[in-house]
């Protein structure tokens, strides 16, 4: 669904992705794991055609999408890290409009948005304006705008920021379903419980890199936050004696 090779960007003189290669199926979640500024974030926004790589080939549901990259687009369903409606639109109209961009039916775009405002409890403030909105208000229409969509391909940054416990496990369960259903997930996370739990394959990238990719039925018995520091060469400072000088 996703073929990913040789992806470079840099930006002025500092290598964002180097010599990135990937390739997930139809039907496989795949996390992608590194430290703040590894290159997530670039890597995510290249594939929708956000930011544009130096070299490389990016191919979408057998669509090169340099080539033809309205074609690739059309398969692709993009949540940033950050994500945002206009102001001055509600959340259903906002569905309304990313459904008409998709050239959804009238009739069942509505019957789309009437059974995600169940899903995530949007029943009391869809129909306010957006300016009021939390950032998991926002969150909640953003990914549904991207489930009503119904991709190929989903291209999830942070998923789970903002939502309570019950909204993120309503989130698992649908990507879950999307994926039964023939699509392929790619998100990125900090939340290394949430990507051994709900991942199939786990890509580890670092100073543009992707290291090492694993799959999370492999691990076995280690920690994923001990892999993690392994691969990276990162870990926690040393905290101990700070609240015991003077002065505590």
């Amino acid at each position: 669904m996703l073929k990913i090779e040789n992806l470079f960007k840099a930006y002025g003189g500092t290598n964002a992705v180097i010599d990135l290669s990937l390739d997930i199926p139809s039907g496989e979640v795949f996390g992608l794991l590194g430290p703040n500024g590894a290159g997530k974030t670039t890597t995510l926004k290249m594939i929708p055609g956000l930011v544009v790589p130096d070299s490389g080939r990016i191919e979408i549901n057998s669509v090169d999408s340099s080539e033809d990259p309205r074609r690739a687009r059309s398969h692709i369903a993009y949540v940033p890290d950050e994500p945002s409606i206009y102001p001055r639109l509600s959340g259903r109209e906002f569905l309304r409009f990313t459904g008409r961009m998709r050239e959804i039916p009238p009739q069942e775009l509505e019957r789309r948005i009437a059974f995600h405002e169940e899903l995530f409890n949007m029943g009391g403030w869809i129909d306010s304006r957006a300016e009021g909105y939390s950032h998991g208000m926002v969150q909640r229409v953003v990914l549904s705008a991207a489930f009503i969509a119904r991709p190929a391909l989903y291209i999830i940054d942070e998923p789970h920021v903002g939502l309570d416990p019950a909204t993120a496990e309503t989130f698992n369960r649908m990507a879950r379903a999307a994926a039964a259903s023939g699509a392929a997930i790619l998100l990125s996370t900090h939340t290394l419980s949430v990507a051994r739990d709900f991942c199939d394959r786990l890509g580890i990238i670092h100073e543009g890199r992707l290291i090492e990719v694993i799959r999370t039925d492999q691990i076995g018995g280690e920690d994923l936050k001990d892999i993690f520091f392994r691969i990276t060469g990162t870990g926690p400072a040393d905290v101990a004696g700070f609240f015991s000088g003077a002065g505590h």
